[in-house]
């Protein structure tokens, strides 16, 4: 009886792990939050996401005469809108409708250029990420964040190490984001 459960089982195990290390590249950036700012008394903001690149790959790959199309592994707008609410939060903002500044996140840019030679390789990774805040006085900021990162090394660009030089670049803008108090500063004079 445990060798008819085991031995499924252990095929769907298999298939699972052949699925998982495709063309999915599984990006989870290290968030770096803001100190709370003392002044802030209450306010609301509402935060979304939005994802206007032109092609939602990650990364293009030359592997085996093929061309092999590697994409994230969740969707980037709400990874970016759980970002920026971690931060806004750790701010001492807090999230909800009908706020007097509405903040949206967009990703304009992250792509991977993957350049692979006889024994070596090069990963350029670019990210492009804007808030727009909005007032429901009407004014209006944008703020845009950009991020170069470049890796190189022996033999050839696996999976992992394109993964890795994305979480890398995205992490640098996210860094950027919570040491950059502009949006914050337009939030106070603008939330009243």
């Amino acid at each position: 009886m445990l060798k008819k459960l085991c031995l499924p089982l252990l095929g769907v195990l298999l298939l699972a792990g052949c699925a998982s290390s495709g063309n999915t590249l599984n990006v989870t950036p290290k968030i770096v939050l803001p100190t709370q700012d003392p002044t802030l008394q209450g306010v609301t903001i509402s935060i979304n996401g939005a994802d206007q690149r032109k092609d939602q790959a990650l990364a293009k790959v030359n592997r085996d005469s093929r061309l092999v199309t590697l994409t994230p592994s969740r969707d980037l707008r709400f990874l970016l809108q759980e970002v920026l609410e971690k931060q806004m939060g750790a701010r001492g903002y807090m999230i909800g409708p009908n706020a007097p500044v509405d903040l949206q996140i967009v990703m304009n840019n992250l792509y991977a250029d993957v350049t692979e030679g006889n024994l070596r390789y090069s990963i350029t990774t670019k990210a492009d990420i804007s808030i727009i805040a909005v007032a429901k006085n009407g004014n209006k900021q944008v703020k845009n964040y950009r991020s170069t990162y470049n890796v190189q090394g022996a033999f050839n660009a696996t999976n992992d190490k394109i993964t890795n030089a994305v979480n890398t670049v995205l992490g640098d803008v996210i860094a950027d984001m919570a040491q950059d108090t502009s949006v914050n500063d337009f939030i106070k004079q603008n939330a009243r």
